[in-house]
């Protein structure tokens, strides 16, 4: 895009009437701002430490993120403010404002066209950052079978950067705005081959994606930012990734815009990621907050976690003015990064004035933010009548200073590694030991029960999902987890409540609509079922989980055709799900065509060894097709390694009886 064409503004006589009005027109056709195109390119879990692609314009040599987790930190990114004011503290939950504008929303209403193309599921539109953009492409399918951490799916840059550019070439004659992220350096460091499988692997790749994406724009009339959302420890003060402390490792960041009217140099002043938006709006000649990196940065630098508070322990915040930092928490830290670049001097009995005077800008800034709200009484009274109890007595540990916890919560990142890896085993051994000695973790239990369900052992996992509740009531994932974990065990009544709960905290969570559609199933309303999935697919249209549910309740109503068009959508959706190519199977069975079900059958346990019921329904065929003996050495096998628990009680009752009534 140039600069606008100035229209005639019709026939007028001549003489001095006539000058006046060709003037005003020229004077404003000179006034006239270009309209530059504007790209914003993220670089998630980039050490400021480390090569940044290579992009001649404006270099923050000392920029920080206000918060090293992704989802908050591009919260801040796109709309300039701090996560106090927009509210999302920590991944995973919540929605970004609808009354608050984005770079987006400002933007698109100045005639952009805007398109937002995202690496991991931790940025997915249900939690709000899709505002404003006419595209948003987060096609990033997290595990259907829920045995992964969903927030961890990703897509490789590579493909997220073929999106871009397939968007960039579309012929349109507006400017654009589009943000590309990248999330590759996250962990764990997998980059493909070539490239070394370590962090310094991953940033090489991430390099090599951007220069892609920079070689097919026109610089000349782009305005580009690069900025890392929060950085990595990589060790450094005991932490192996990021979220838990807020030392630089994990606050510094890779920062450069580059705009035609931007000479290059280096900015050495400290400055906040905070202020990028505002600062690309200006550039691109249109207001939006009052912040700008290139004239009046935000001096106070803010940056907090509230990660730490999810396991019990104290959220922390820190103020940086120059070189002086000071990070509030139980045990307070001063540093002065000019002489201790590395933090490892706190100076606080010398920098007493100081710390105070940061506590009140930090109480200043959280002004007026929401608090977490109280239990209600509702809550209170189920969590009494259910039995749940709370370990250790529960409740506040916010003096629990989390640097002296990094050595367990390097081993919860370990087992986290270990169980979505399918190394169940190894994280119940590691799992184990955490919450035996810290009896007010949260997610430390509900990480072992999540391995405990991954191992079939149902009733250990419920235990200790009780128990995650009793000390988390206001998380709606741990009220989700024990639904669900409920729902598989058959305890309906409990799950029922426990899914309210969650529908409560978290109502527009697209999984709730599975739990009720599976309930409803196994209730006998296949046509209320179909109703639930049909609402989760309206809300995540790439839930492969939600497409074979759907499938489920068409077969149950006999619409075999319909079912199958449903499995093969969820199929597409995520090829390695092995339940869709069973339901194919049972519905060929059903129309009397076993022969044609057992490649369905065999694809399914190629994917999944364990799918015990694919296992039965693969017997049930080989007796159709009249192979007696076949189906009897399958089911025979299957009852003897398959594990008696409540999550096969079913499939072994029906093993049983088929085997008893087919070979009396």
């Amino acid at each position: 895009m140039g600069i606008s064409l100035c229209k005639g503004a019709g026939r007028r006589g001549r003489g001095a009437g006539g000058v006046l009005a060709i003037a005003l027109l020229l004077i404003a056709c000179h006034r006239e701002t270009p309209r530059y195109n504007v790209l914003l390119v993220t670089l998630d879990t980039f050490r400021a430490d480390r090569p940044a692609p290579t992009l001649e314009g404006v270099v923050f040599a000392n920029a920080d993120s206000p918060v090293p987790l992704t989802l908050p930190a591009h919260s801040s990114l796109l709309s300039g403010v701090l996560p106090p004011q927009h509210g999302l503290r920590n991944n995973g939950g919540g929605s970004f404002p609808a009354d608050r504008d984005t770079l987006a929303t400002v933007l698109a209403r100045n005639g952009y066209r805007t398109g937002a193309f995202v690496s991991s599921f931790v940025l997915n539109h249900r939690f709000g950052l899709n505002r404003g953009f006419d595209v948003y492409d987060d096609e990033v399918q997290p595990d259907p079978t829920g045995a992964a951490a969903s927030e961890e799916a990703e897509r490789r840059g590579g493909a997220t950067i073929d999106r871009a550019l397939a968007w960039l070439r579309q012929s349109d004659t507006r400017p654009f705005f589009a943000w590309v992220h990248l999330y590759d350096a996250h962990a764990p460091y997998a980059p493909p081959e070539p490239y070394p499988q370590t962090y310094d692997g991953e940033v090489v790749y991430v390099d090599a994606q951007v220069a892609r994406l920079l070689a097919a724009i026109d610089r000349k009339n782009t305005i580009v930012a690069i900025v890392g959302d929060h950085g990595e420890a990589l060790g450094e003060h005991d932490e192996l990734t990021h979220g838990l402390l807020l030392y630089e490792p994990t606050l510094h960041v890779p920062l450069i815009v580059a705009a035609p009217a931007l000479q290059p140099r280096v900015v050495q002043q400290p400055v906040s990621t905070v202020d990028l938006a505002p600062t690309l709006a200006k550039l691109a000649g249109i207001q939006f907050g009052t912040a700008d990196l290139l004239s009046a940065p935000t001096k106070d630098i803010y940056a907090e976690t509230r990660y730490p508070a999810q396991f019990g322990w104290s959220a922390l915040a820190s103020m940086r003015r120059g070189d002086v930092k000071v990070i509030r928490a139980p045990k307070p830290e001063v540093y002065d990064l000019r002489s201790d670049p590395k933090e490892t001097r706190n100076t606080i009995d010398a920098q007493r004035r100081a710390y105070n005077d940061a506590l009140t800008k930090l109480d200043a800034i959280g002004a007026g933010t929401t608090a977490t709200s109280p239990v209600d009484e509702e809550t209170k009274r189920k969590l009494a009548s259910l039995g749940y109890v709370a370990p250790g007595g529960g409740g506040g540990t916010s003096n629990r200073d989390p640097k002296d916890r990094t050595t367990a919560f390097k081993l919860f990142e370990h087992a986290t590694w270990s169980l979505n890896a399918g190394l169940a085993l190894d994280a119940v051994q590691i799992l184990g030991p955490l919450v035996r000695d810290d009896p007010q973790n949260a997610p430390f239990r509900e990480k072992l029960a999540q391995a405990y369900k991954a191992l079939h052992q149902t009733n250990e996992a419920i235990a200790l999902y009780r128990q995650a509740v009793a000390l988390a009531p206001q998380s709606a994932d741990a009220w989700y987890n024990l639904a669900t974990a409920l729902q598989e065990s058959g305890a309906a009544r409990e799950a029922a409540i426990a899914l309210s709960e969650a529908e409560k905290r978290d109502p527009k969570r697209p999984e709730l609509h599975n739990v009720k559609g599976v309930a409803l199933i196994e209730s006998g309303d296949a046509a209320g079922a179909e109703r639930e999935f049909r609402a989760a697919i309206d809300a995540d249209p790439r839930s492969a989980r939600a497409y074979n549910n759907l499938g489920n309740a068409l077969r149950a109503q006999n619409r075999f055709d319909d079912a199958a068009g449903a499995y093969r959508q969820a199929i597409a959706l995520a090829p390695l799900y092995p339940d869709p190519r069973n339901g194919l199977g049972v519905i060929l069975v059903q129309q009397s065509r076993a022969k044609d079900a057992l490649p369905y059958f065999d694809e399914a346990l190629r994917i999944a060894p364990d799918f015990y019921e694919a296992t039965l329904n693969r017997a049930i065929a080989l007796l159709e097709t009249g192979d007696a003996a076949g189906a009897k050495r399958e089911l025979t096998a299957l009852l003897a390694r398959m594990p008696r628990n409540p999550s096969t009680t079913r499939v072994r009752t029906d093993a049983e009886a088929l085997l008893a009534r087919a070979f009396r």
